[in-house]
């Protein structure tokens, strides 16, 4: 398509580097890091072949005038003048860019045939971006192609496409006079097909659109930017291709090498493809000819040149590569098999682009296919159980602000299956930017199930041994409250006649059941341990109900002091309280002669320079056991804390070295730590250190008994399968003037109370046995009552004081507990309370 500007000349001269020059600089190439230096006679071979080279490196260069270049002035995308006044489009910024290679150039701006006229006259050098035709080469000779471009066809959405001149036969081809497509389609004889001409493009497509000719011609540079209304469907036409060119006035040679040398930097540099896509669409292919590589040719020849010299020297060092990939290889499958073969799972961190690739390891450690688990950090983050979250991001946090050499955190994951799996994390940040900041992290993902496991069954291990220990004092403890049970018993029946003496008695069993009661709950309480929930308790009534426990039956005494200030922690109960048992067990068996057990606690602050117990500032609370025993030797302090290390003599007294370890475990999981300090014959002192919860309210103190008003007579069914109990239950509730129905299991007391209901005098309360050998219990039985009667209120009674049901009774529908033993008090108490 030819296109046209006026205006006037403007003239851009630049200063052309030696060719020579430009040639050297560009074979320049910087030696590769793992390259060795060329020999001596790979140099001098360097060096001969530049000196062979340059002398026609430098005749190729070409010294003259100015260029004058005519360019059109209308013709957008091509060549048009824009709102300023400046040429633009592509004709314009491909010069430019020809004049940036040394190029020097006067550019001419007007119409086509202006331009045209002055060029027959000699007045232009160079016309840009001609289409070869028959008709100009006696007039031109052309530049090496620079850019291939399609004919297009525009038709109808529901004809069948068209991507060959072949087709074109028998149909009504619209065309514009003096156009690129005109003319090539004019010297085709239309291929067969019926030439319509419009008067612009627009007429055309119009046309096209109303069924008045079959196809519309263009060039694919038009078609970019037409205007297409009626969403005519286009077609490249394979058949059909143009090339643009530059030309110069035929027998020009000179100005055509200056021209084909610029032309083939521009396109080697890779500006000519920006600039097409820019005004024109994308790069079309086109063949390569020898005139495109004509300008390369001394390049070209270098390099076979250097390669040649350079081919032993390569060959050498492809062995040389070739023997260090072997062995990188094989250190690298040493190292997998070394990763593999621990069982641990990989993760690589991305900081910047905050992506985390994770190991297949890592992923089926907790149960996903590699496919589960994405690149986003959340994938693990949110799969880390809630209560140990702000532990591990704090870890991680100290580490990535540089304040740890490392970081490393055990916790728990939620594997696909619902189910957590203990795991330990470690990691490391193995970049980081010019500010410190963190750039990659890498690091391990370790399963600690079976670790873990280990550790439970340490914990069961411990209290076996802690309840061998215990089971004597316990005995002898509990024989002699029994004997002074039953040495009242006999004195009452002795003084019947004596009605303050026999009351006497009554009130002394009745306090050696009482403290036989407190004795048979501390050992449930020991007994049951696990792993509860943490929760905000009271510390010092932990030490209070501890310490008898683990004196049970010994000849030492102990000493409690607790601050009156002492702060709440958030603790596990159980297992600090086996913490303190099994600290004051150790301590009374080192002293088998007696003596006493001091046991403190206060709270204090710990500064950042607190390096002796390792822990983070904050407030603790400060826990101390210390005896009198005989101290332990400086070479065993360092192992005291190692699983199944003893001191203890394998008589009478026998350990198995766990306790002091679980101690450790159990403080570490709560935040805190253990130290020991001993003196040889002057007794040792353990130091435990517990996070404080400063302003919270314990969950484990007891609640204060307030005076209950006696309630009316009540409708009362109770249910018991030991006589004895039962009876003594009935005479007492009569006595306080209920009316009391009595049943011996589940079955009966549902009866009488369907009985009850069926004769219009319900129960007021129920009393239910919680558990009845071979029959109906009273959770049981309350379900099958509440089918009936939905309000009914029911209180569970129970010897197992350590069962859900007594521990939660409102969760299991029941309105108050009963725990065996209890007083006629306590039940009078009980149900006044629960009077309307």
């Amino acid at each position: 398509m030819n296109v046209s500007w006026t205006g006037t000349v403007k003239k851009n001269r630049v200063t052309k580097p030696p060719r020579s020059a430009k040639v050297a600089a560009m074979f320049a190439v910087p030696p590769h890091p793992m390259t060795p230096r060329p020999t001596g006679h790979g140099v001098s071979i360097v060096v001969w072949l530049w000196l062979l080279l340059l002398p026609g490196l430098g005749a190729a260069v070409a010294s003259g005038q100015p260029v004058r270049i005519g360019v059109e002035r209308i013709g957008a995308p091509m060549a048009f003048i824009d709102e300023a006044g400046r040429p633009a489009g592509f004709s314009a910024e491909l010069i430019a860019a020809m004049q940036a290679t040394g190029l020097e150039v006067e550019l001419v701006q007007n119409h086509w045939s202006e331009l045209l006229r002055e060029f027959e006259a000699g007045r232009l050098d160079v016309l840009s971006n001609v289409v070869a035709r028959p008709g100009r080469l006696p007039l031109m000779d052309y530049s090496i192609g620079h850019a291939s471009v399609h004919g297009v066809v525009y038709r109808r959405p529901g004809d069948p496409p068209i991507t060959s001149t072949a087709q074109f036969a028998g149909k009504r081809i619209g065309v514009v006079p003096g156009t690129v497509a005109y003319f090539h389609a004019m010297a085709h004889d239309g291929w067969g097909g019926t030439l319509q001409v419009y008067p612009g493009w627009q007429a055309m497509l119009d046309a096209t659109h109303r069924d008045e000719c079959d196809l519309a011609l263009v060039l694919s540079t038009l078609s970019s930017r037409l205007v297409n209304p009626h969403q005519l469907r286009t077609n490249f036409v394979d058949d059909i291709i143009f090339q643009y060119r530059m030309a110069v006035r035929q027998g020009d040679q000179a100005t055509l090498a200056r021209i084909n040398d610029a032309l083939a930097e521009v396109k080697h540099s890779g500006t000519f493809d920006r600039l097409y896509a820019k005004w024109i669409g994308p790069i079309e292919p086109h063949p390569i000819a020898w005139v495109d590589l004509k300008p390369y040719r001394y390049h070209a020849l270098a390099t076979v040149l250097l390669l040649a010299a350079l081919f032993g020297w390569q060959r050498h060092m492809l062995r040389r590569l070739s023997r260090q990939a072997a062995a990188l290889k094989e250190s690298e499958e040493r190292w997998k098999f070394a990763l593999e073969g621990s069982g641990d799972g990989v993760w690589d961190w991305d900081v910047k682009s905050d992506r985390v690739i994770c190991s297949r390891r890592w992923k089926e450690m907790l149960g996903y296919a590699d496919e589960d688990i994405g690149t986003n950090p959340h994938e693990w983050r949110d799969r880390i159980h809630p209560e140990d979250l702000d532990a591990v991001m704090a870890a991680q946090r100290n580490h990535l602000e540089g304040r740890t050499p490392n970081f490393s955190a055990e916790h728990r994951l939620q594997c696909k299956d619902g189910s957590w799996k203990w795991v330990l994390i470690r990691g490391m940040a193995v970049a980081r930017d010019d500010a410190g900041a963190p750039l990659r992290v890498i690091g391990t993902l370790t399963d600690l199930t079976g670790r873990k496991q280990a550790e439970e069954d340490r914990l069961v291990l411990s209290k076996l041994e802690s309840t061998g220990v215990l089971a004597g004092g316990i005995a002898h403890d509990f024989n002699n409250l029994l004997t002074a049970i039953l040495l009242n018993l006999d004195l009452a029946r002795t003084q019947v006649e004596d009605r303050a003496a026999l009351l006497q008695r009554v009130e002394g069993a009745q306090t050696a059941a009482l403290s036989a009661r407190g004795l048979t709950q501390q050992l449930i309480t020991f007994a049951r341990g696990g792993g509860g929930a943490a929760k905000v308790a009271d510390i010092g009534l932990i030490l209070r109900e501890s310490l008898p426990l683990a004196l049970t039956g010994s000849n030492v005494r102990g000493d409690l002091s607790v601050a009156p200030d002492l702060h709440p922690a958030r603790v596990d109960a159980d297992q600090i309280g086996q913490v303190i048992r099994n600290l004051v067990i150790n301590a009374r068996e080192a002293m088998p002669r007696g003596g006493v057990i001091t046991l403190r606690a206060a709270n204090v602050i710990l500064p950042s320079s607190a390096h002796a117990v390792r822990l983070p500032p904050g407030a603790y609370l400060h826990l101390s056991v210390q005896d009198q025993g005989e101290g332990i030797a400086p070479e065993n302090l360092q192992k005291i804390f190692d699983p199944y290390f003893s001191t203890k003599q394998r008589g009478q007294q026998k350990g198995m070295g766990l306790g002091l370890t679980i101690c450790h475990s159990i403080l570490q999981r709560h935040g805190g730590t253990i130290t020991v300090e001993s003196v040889l014959n002057r007794g040792t002192t353990f130091h435990v250190y517990l996070p404080a919860s400063i302003g919270s309210v314990p969950a484990n103190l007891p609640a204060a008994a307030e005076p209950v008003p006696p309630g009316p007579g009540q409708r009362i069914l109770v249910m018991d399968d030991d006589e004895t109990i039962r009876e003594m239950i009935g005479q007492i509730l009569r006595h306080l003037g209920h009316t009391v129905t009595l049943t011996a299991d589940g079955q009966a007391a549902v009866a009488a109370h369907a009985a009850a209901l069926r004769s219009a005098e319900p129960f007021d309360l129920v009393l239910l046995d919680l558990t009845v050998p071979g029959g109906m219990g009273g959770r049981e039985a309350l379900q099958a009552m509440r089918q009936v009667e939905a309000g009914i209120r029911a209180v569970v009674i129970s010897g197992y004081t350590d069962d859900a049901v007594l521990q939660d009774s409102a969760k299991h529908g029941f309105a108050a507990a009963l725990a065996k033993p209890f007083e006629a008090e306590t039940l009078r108490r009980l149900i006044a309370s629960l009077a309307d």
